[in-house]
């Protein structure tokens, strides 16, 4: 029988938990009106670099207006989308400007103007997620994410330890999250053979799921290739995986919660796999 494989994939997941731990209330507002972030982030960045007409290289925010920049990047990956990208996850866990101009292939000064201008447009990223984070380090050296997972930070205390815990907290949250979302679609299938039937893989396999992978923020399955069987298993996926976080922001102390939709990938193989609506 063919088969086919069915990726989910958490959306835009580790900054979303930050804009709600800050909170980061712009970011925090477009993930609720269910916008693209980083094409948001590009098209305010290019504001900033046409009405200041500051030159960029590789022609980055000059090849067309700021407001018609778009989302799709599948065929130039070197645009103003994917470097925004870029942007927000880096300076978001506070990458210093030389490994920033590494990751981005963006000249040093250029970087630093980047910084500059992505922390001008979201100052609660600075005074509201890194302070937070800080303060806890200062106070008792230990984080506690919005899954319970509890880290204490031994090193020398500096910019270096700060950066770490600035990339720790939403990173091991999306980490628990989907590894918990892995042994759920598991558990869920294993629950549902008979009693009688040994929990083989070829045979948790027959039940429709062959869970292969876990990576980052999305877990793949491999299915057999038939339309009903895998809108109904995303479906279930989808289910499984979208439950409630409750997270205390550092700014307010305020509760707030939080669903990290997943969104979903279908194809042949997992260089080659395409978008798929549930």
């Amino acid at each position: 029988m063919n088969k086919t494989f069915l990726f989910g994939d958490y959306s835009q997941a580790e900054i979303r938990v930050a804009a709600w731990a800050g909170p980061v209330p712009s970011l925090k507002e477009w993930f609720q009106r269910d916008e693209d972030v980083h094409i948001n982030v590009a098209k305010l960045i290019g504001k900033v670099v046409e009405e200041n007409k500051i030159p960029m290289p590789r022609r980055l925010w000059q090849r067309k207006p700021w407001q018609e920049l778009h989302g799709d990047i599948d065929e130039d990956h070197d645009n103003e989308r994917d470097l925004s990208k870029r942007t927000v996850h880096a300076n978001t866990n506070g990458m210093g400007e030389i490994q920033f101009s590494i990751i981005t292939g963006v000249p040093v000064r250029y970087a630093r103007l980047l910084q500059e201008i992505y922390h001008d447009l979201f100052p609660e990223i600075r005074g509201n997620y890194h302070r937070g984070i800080r303060e806890q380090l200062q106070d008792t050296r230990t984080l506690v994410n919005p899954l319970g997972w509890k880290r204490t930070f031994y090193d020398i205390y500096g910019p270096s330890l700060e950066r770490e815990a600035y990339a720790w907290y939403p990173q091991s949250t999306i980490g628990l999250l989907t590894l918990r979302t892995y042994v759920k679609v598991c558990t869920f299938f294993e629950q549902n053979l008979p009693e009688a039937v040994l929990c083989t893989p070829r045979n948790i396999r027959s039940m429709g799921f062959d869970v292969q992978l876990e990576v980052h923020d999305a877990l793949g399955v491999c299915l057999p290739d038939d339309d009903i069987l895998v809108r109904d298993s995303a479906r279930e996926i989808k289910k499984l995986a979208e439950y409630e976080m409750t997270l205390v922001n550092f700014a307010h102390k305020e509760e707030s919660k939080l669903i990290v939709p997943m969104d979903f990938k279908v194809g042949k193989s997992w260089g080659e796999l395409n978008k798929f609506r549930v």
